[in-house]
């Protein structure tokens, strides 16, 4: 998986102890802001999400600050689609807006860059419909797999990534790409983690 090896050696996959947002201890962190970047990878990414979601039934697309832009920005482009975005919290003055766009009555696909818990998109899924927005899609470029899903579903919105954790990880575990002393590591968080 040619993703897998170009994130690990861009270090945009990092490899080691990090804890995350939600407390947990993790073996490996997704740092995918910096993706544009490297544009030969980012563009296949981009590609293979416009396949991907070329199909389904939506008006606008809005990414979630800050990683979920870019990628909204692009896929916007490409798909000839408008395009807003959600902030991470209110400016405090002008409009003092989460949604910049116009959503009342318009069916919003919501994009982030990585996907773990599903805590940023159910916040972003909960902003758009009070603003009169219907979602019914959600797109991350890699979806972690420890629980967003779920969570997702249970509010009507259907989860789909480009990429899946377990995949990345278990490429790389096959590899000669990093030490046994992370693949125990590795596999050991697939196991008790990865839903």
């Amino acid at each position: 998986m040619e993703f897998a090896k170009s994130i690990l050696e861009k270090r945009l996959l990092l490899i080691g102890n990090f804890i995350l947002t939600s407390g947990k201890v993790s073996p490996y962190y997704l740092d995918l802001r910096r993706l544009p970047n490297y544009p030969e990878i980012f563009n296949e990414v981009v590609n293979k999400a416009t396949e991907i979601i070329k199909g389904l039934d939506f008006d606008i697309i809005i990414g979630i600050a800050t990683g979920g832009i870019p990628f909204a920005s692009f896929l916007a482009c490409k798909l000839q689609k408008p395009l807003g975005y959600i902030r991470s919290e209110k400016k405090g003055y002008g409009t003092d807006r989460l949604v910049e766009a116009e959503v009342q009555g318009k069916k919003v696909i919501i994009v982030d860059d990585v996907v773990t818990t599903g805590g940023s998109i159910l916040r972003a899924v909960d902003e758009v419909r009070k603003n009169g927005g219907l979602v019914n899609y959600a797109l991350a470029i890699v979806d972690r797999q420890e629980g967003a899903s779920k969570k997702l579903k249970n509010i009507d919105v259907n989860l789909i990534s480009v990429y899946k954790i377990s995949d990345i990880l278990n490429y790389l575990l096959s590899s000669d790409l990093i030490n046994d002393t992370d693949k125990k590591a590795i596999k050991e968080y697939l196991v008790n983690n990865i839903e």
